[in-house]
């Protein structure tokens, strides 16, 4: 893993949140969609400094978490040549996926993510580009 590619937010309204941050100077702002096999995710994007934040009223993840998530930071995302190679070191070292592997369609290209989520909640994706 390099550096974060995004990081992912649990919103109580896209519209409202993303008018806040283009006051603060965000930059790139859009809304679309992220497809799953449970359903569609409506997203909010913005580019705040260097970073991509995509925001979201429900986390794709959501019911793969011990409880309700509240609003604010919900994960990290970072960008890796090949999925199926973290899971491999991360399974030999004894850690286990939260939710996924799975092959999603966005609007930045098909990918293959996997959620992982530490002892303490911290929750971070790792994601392979498909094309």
């Amino acid at each position: 893993m390099d550096r974060i590619w995004n990081l992912g937010l649990k919103v109580g309204n896209l519209e409202t949140e993303l008018e806040f941050l283009a006051a603060c100077g965000a930059t790139g702002i859009k809304q679309g969609m992220i497809e799953t096999p449970e359903g569609n995710h409506p997203f909010g994007l913005a580019l705040l400094g260097n970073e991509r934040l995509l925001l979201f009223n429900e986390v794709v993840y959501a019911d793969a978490l011990p409880g309700p998530m509240k609003t604010g930071l919900a994960h990290a995302v970072y960008q890796v040549d090949d999925v199926a190679l973290v899971l491999a070191r991360f399974r030999a070292n004894g850690v286990a996926p939260m939710w996924g592997p799975l092959d999603l369609t966005t609007p930045f290209g098909r990918r293959r993510v996997v959620f992982f989520r530490s002892p303490s909640g911290f929750v971070f994706e790792t994601f392979q580009h498909l094309g």
